[in-house]
């Protein structure tokens, strides 16, 4: 088994652990846990929003440009790399420490709260740095573990200390804040035998053009974050904590669709990085076609298998978790990762490459038609407003970015694979369309959906439509 292929299935492995407990602690233990009060689950969800969101400025690109710049680096140049990295990251958690103080000496919140805020928002900034050095080195199956089955499992032991506590959830900020702090010292000792020695110099650096990258990357490469962390404040904001539960319990469900496209993109990171680093543009093309046709034909098998059932798993809150948009969110947030997921690693290409600032451009882009979008959709269509709007700007953006690559590198990840998948799916789509237009009744529309899945996508499997292709050992 090659190396791209060992890492995918340990990362999948984890990836989908993590989304089990996760569909746990969202569709089971916060609605039970909190059946009359779904706004203190919208509390937390704001909570983790605002420190995404932080954390996301306060590693300053560092995550992104470690990689990206490693594998071009002599062994002096890391270790001076790596020292003013965190030398950055230390100023940036300073930077943070006085303005929450600031906001807790002039704003009156709950300062418990906003220290367990703080705590968990440096443990997710610092976090990306060392995983980010354990990515470089090929060790990316641990830090992926920590990040999404480690972080769900802190929930699962906040929510049952709540309950058997009955303490009304006053210690589940407490054990949310200890546990992120934890995790940064678990991946720390994990990226121990691999940290350079510090230094106190950086002559051998060109400092501007590092700096100057990081500012790109840091908005360029957590711009999906944001957006998706933006439509939780922009809701809390216009309609109340309450939606913001219901908001996110249909997230969830529909973006299980991306979870092996991000397993696939961690893995190929280090190697589009090294095919970069040796100028090695047939490599980077034939791994971005590769990964389009695999993420494609997963995430459109995902997203048709969550539609077809959709109503199930809904059933399943208690009456005050409900809500009549909720199904139309898992659409088009399931919808907008298969148009994610198709355009294949274009995002990685443009980060790695020296067109990262057009990366830039189109985040900001992204960001700006997002909140846009979600002030002029979320007041007249609600939660499924802040869903459309991030299938617009979501679809624009990587749209963009297709482009962006085609235009200065001459490679596209489309072809005859590709298409017929596409076609595959969209006539799946339109006839579950039909069947849901038609209103039978659930078991019927159950049977007949999950049959038509089966023969098309039986028939699309038979042609040896698979990711083997991509699985097969690089570099």
């Amino acid at each position: 088994m090659g190396i791209v292929a060992k890492q995918s299935f340990f990362n999948s492995i984890n990836a989908y652990l993590g989304v089990g407990i996760g569909a746990f602690n969202t569709l089971i233990l916060f609605p039970q846990v909190f059946a009359d009060n779904p706004e203190f689950m919208g509390q937390v969800n704001t909570l983790l929003a605002v420190a995404t969101i932080f954390s996301t400025f306060s590693h300053l690109g560092v995550p992104v440009s470690l990689v990206t710049y490693f594998p071009r680096f002599s062994a002096l140049q890391q270790k001076q790399f790596f020292s003013l990295a965190l030398l950055l990251n230390i100023a940036s958690s300073i930077l943070l420490l006085i303005g929450a103080f600031a906001y807790y000496h002039w704003g009156h919140v709950d300062g418990q709260r906003l220290a367990m805020g703080l705590l968990i928002t440096l443990g997710m900034g610092l976090f990306e740095v060392f995983a980010s050095l354990s990515q470089h080195y090929r060790l990316v199956i641990f830090p992926q573990f920590l990040k999404n089955v480690y972080r769900r499992i802190i929930i699962v032991v906040a929510l049952a200390w709540t309950y058997f506590q009955d303490d009304g959830g006053e210690q589940f900020y407490v054990i949310l804040g200890w546990a992120y702090a934890l995790q940064l010292l678990l991946v720390i000792g994990y990226a121990l035998p691999k940290i350079p020695a510090l230094s106190l110099r950086f002559d051998a650096l060109d400092i501007k053009d590092i700096l100057s990258y990081g500012l790109f990357i840091m908005l360029a490469s957590g711009s999906i974050l944001l957006v998706n962390s933006l439509d939780v404040l922009m809701i809390s904001q216009m309609l109340g904590d309450a939606p913001v539960a219901f908001y996110r319990i249909a997230f969830f469900i529909g973006s299980v669709v991306a979870v092996p496209v991000n397993a696939i993109l961690v893995s190929l990171r280090p190697f589009i990085a090294k095919a970069w680093a040796d100028n090695n543009l047939k490599e980077i093309e034939k791994l971005y076609r590769k990964s389009a046709q695999a993420q494609l034909l997963i995430t459109s098998a995902l997203f048709l298998l969550i539609w077809i059932n959709v109503e199930v798993a809904l059933a399943l809150l208690p009456p005050k978790y409900q809500d009549p948009g909720a199904s139309m969110v898992v659409f088009l947030v399931g919808l907008t990762q298969v148009l994610a997921g198709a355009t294949g690693a274009n995002g990685l290409i443009l980060t790695i490459s020296n067109k990262q600032r057009y990366n830039f451009y189109s985040g900001l882009f992204l960001i700006v038609f997002t909140i846009a979008s979600n002030y002029l959709f979320i007041p007249i269509y609600g939660i499924s407003g802040a869903a459309a709007a991030s299938l617009l700007a979501i679809g624009t953006f990587n749209f963009i970015k297709y482009y962006l690559v085609k235009r200065f590198y001459k490679i596209s990840p489309f072809g005859p694979v590709f298409y017929r998948t596409l076609v595959y799916f969209l006539i799946v789509l339109s006839l579950i369309a039909i069947l849901k237009y038609l209103a039978l009744p659930m078991l019927w529309s159950l049977i007949l959906g999950n049959l038509i899945f089966i023969v098309f996508y039986g028939i699309l499997s038979k042609g040896k439509m698979n990711i083997r292709g991509l699985l097969q050992k690089n570099g």
